[in-house]
């Protein structure tokens, strides 16, 4: 379980985060909403501890994540996988190998300079490959692929972690409709398959109707909704995205969270 409690985060008098409290479940697929500025990028870079908080304190399954330094640190970034809207590929090695790049923490430091991966760890790697229906393009380079199939590769990344919990920012905000769609569904199924926690933070509403068991409305920094997506009627999606909020299926597009 994911428990968040008065969790702050400012920069100098801009206030990103504001006592946001939050529970999540283990297995749950959460969908965070808002609007551009709203504070959703930097609650996930606050659990994967890329970003400090400024208050507040962020537990897992009893481990204080806020208190963890050094070693402690890098082994909770392997367990809380991000998945990135730009996708963070090296463009230049082939698709595998991106893929290994997950597991440069649990292997040697001479291997991580050489890029050296035993047997089992590349049968990993193609195997989560393939989950994503990536594996026949395992030796092609990265800058060769669609935004999409990258986006597939980086998951791909992120399952060789190992992870407890999947942290997803904007995965789909600069995708074709039908590459995003392969995307949220990849998300989904590990999601239902693994077990695995997956917080996603989303633009279109109706894809946070689509694949999420739960949202999470914020703005200007605070949580202002946190439930079922039947409860995302027109009252709560202009609490989220203002008055000026059209009310059809998408929530406005924003560019950046």
């Amino acid at each position: 379980m994911l428990e968040i409690r008065d969790l702050g985060r400012t920069y100098g008098p801009v206030t990103a985060l504001a006592g946001l409290d939050l529970t999540v479940r283990k297995g749950e697929f959460v969908g965070i909403i808002g609007r551009s500025g709203a504070g959703k990028s930097t609650l996930l870079r606050l659990i994967n501890r890329l970003v400090e908080p400024t208050s507040g304190r962020i537990v897992f399954d009893g481990l204080d994540v806020t208190a963890l330094r050094g070693a402690e640190l890098r082994a909770w970034r392997r367990r809380a996988a991000m998945i990135f809207q730009q996708f963070h590929l090296i463009d230049r090695l082939d698709v595998i190998t991106n893929v290994l790049v997950g597991r440069l923490s649990q292997v040697g430091r001479l291997r991580t300079w050489l890029l050296a991966f035993p047997p089992a760890e590349r049968a990993m790697a193609v195997e989560a490959l393939e989950r994503l229906d990536m594996a026949e393009r395992a030796l092609q380079r990265a800058d060769r692929l669609s935004g999409g199939q990258q986006q597939r590769v980086a998951i791909a990344r992120a399952l060789v972690q190992e992870p407890d919990l999947i942290l997803a920012d904007e995965p789909i905000a600069s995708l074709d409709p039908l590459s995003a769609r392969q995307v949220m569904e990849a998300l989904a199924r590990i999601n239902r398959e693994d077990g695995l926690t997956v917080l996603c933070n989303l633009h279109a509403l109706d894809v946070a109707r689509t694949y999420c068991s739960r949202v999470v409305g914020i703005a200007e920094g605070r949580l202002v909704f946190d439930g079922p997506v039947t409860g995302l009627d027109e009252a709560t999606i202009r609490r989220i995205y203002g008055d000026e909020a059209a009310i059809p299926k998408d929530a406005p597009q924003d560019a950046a969270a």
